[in-house]
């Protein structure tokens, strides 16, 4: 590292000294920290306080990159202004205390729990179960330039698709294909499970009807969402729909019909921008009821929705599911797409490929709940 480089660097961590402390500029009178407490060499420190002045540029370094940011986040940009007070810090220094807690309480004082725990990477920690290849992940970077909005991307992606007519005028879609499930690796599972391929359909009738049929050896397990209810069977009698499961229906049923989302979404905002694979996209963020988060991810080129992510409420937060959408093919002057991957939890990938899509009236009856 060069000198100006290693100036840089410095300066940086003495700024970070005092990002989640609340704490002053360093003591000019000691400029370079030794053994003794953080409390008496820095100024306003109330956490850690006994802790030997040389581990603050460690642990500081820690802090940066487990939250991902920078020193700004929590401090005063002015160097000599570092010990005035702002929202962050307090929040900060609440965390430092339940992370000793937690060591102290449940390990003994061994530093098991750190920010990393929580946070990787992210100002905000999320409870969810990441999908398949979502660890790691910082979310949306903020956007450059002009920004659209919500309504725009989904004027844009409704005309990507043929428009609001033809839409509207379809009067139903039959898709044809195979679900390929592949088995999940995890400590528990190391191995993963053989890969299986089975027949599956899908008949959709309108923004409000929709049923998934997979061919499965034994029987067919069929799902149907009908209007505000739904139900679901497998080997025995149908059951209600799940409330958190009929919303999921009607989100990926909303990819053919976006004029639905803003009905099934609330608080639908434009976060940013994100890389789906070489594609930039534009990163919508919404929420409701049983679905506590939902991401829509817009190609800034084509205008398609080309992922679609939801976080499915559980006992303990929540499970993170994605679904990838692609070879969109124009059918009836619609284009659909006939080829997405769901990434689950615990690497969970489940690939639908459909090889065929009739267009043509579909009868009630097909959707009627069979009797026991």
């Amino acid at each position: 590292m060069g000198t100006s480089q290693r100036t840089l660097f410095g300066s940086a961590v003495a700024a970070l000294v005092a990002i989640l402390f609340g704490m002053a500029s360093l003591v000019a009178q000691a400029p370079v920290p030794g053994p003794q407490p953080s409390g008496e060499f820095f100024k306003n420190v109330t956490v850690l306080t006994t802790m030997p002045a040389h581990l603050m540029q460690p642990t500081m370094q820690q802090m940066e990159i487990a939250l991902g940011v920078h020193c700004v986040y929590c401090h005063e940009g002015n160097n000599t202004q570092r010990d005035l007070e702002t929202p962050l810090k307090e929040t900060a220094r609440e965390m430092m205390r339940m992370v000793a807690d937690i060591n102290r309480t449940q390990f003994e004082g061994r530093e098991v729990v750190t920010c990393n725990t929580c946070h990787q990477g992210r100002t905000k920690p999320t409870s969810a179960l990441p999908y398949n290849g979502e660890e790691g992940t910082t979310g949306p970077l903020e956007a450059t330039g002009p920004v659209p909005t919500v309504d725009e991307l989904l004027t844009r992606y409704t005309a990507a698709l043929g428009g609001a007519e033809a839409i509207a005028n379809l009067p139903g879609r039959h898709l044809t294909g195979t679900v390929t499930n592949y088995g999940h690796i995890d400590q528990v599972h190391p191995q993963r499970a053989p890969t299986q391929v089975l027949g599956y359909e899908i008949l959709a009738k309108g923004p409000d009807t929709l049923m998934t049929i997979q061919h499965n050896i034994n029987n067919d397990a069929v799902t149907v969402m009908n209007g505000d209810g739904g139900w679901t069977r497998g080997n025995g009698a149908p059951t209600d729909l799940r409330p958190d499961l009929l919303a999921v229906a009607k989100l990926e049923n909303a990819v053919m019909h976006p004029s639905q989302l803003t009905g099934l979404l609330s608080n639908l905002t434009v976060v940013g921008q994100e890389m789906v694979g070489e594609r930039s996209t534009w990163v919508v963020s919404g929420t409701s009821e049983w679905l506590p988060e939902v991401t829509l991810y817009f190609d800034q080129a084509t205008a398609y929705l080309l992922s679609l992510s939801y976080q499915q409420k559980s006992g303990y937060c929540c499970h993170v599911f994605r679904n990838d959408y692609d070879n969109f093919l124009a059918t009836n002057g619609v284009r659909m797409p006939m080829r997405w991957t769901m990434n689950g939890p615990r690497e969970q990938v489940t690939v639908y490929e459909f090889d065929s899509a009739e267009i043509g009236p579909i009868d009630d009856a097909r959707f009627a709940r069979p009797t026991p």
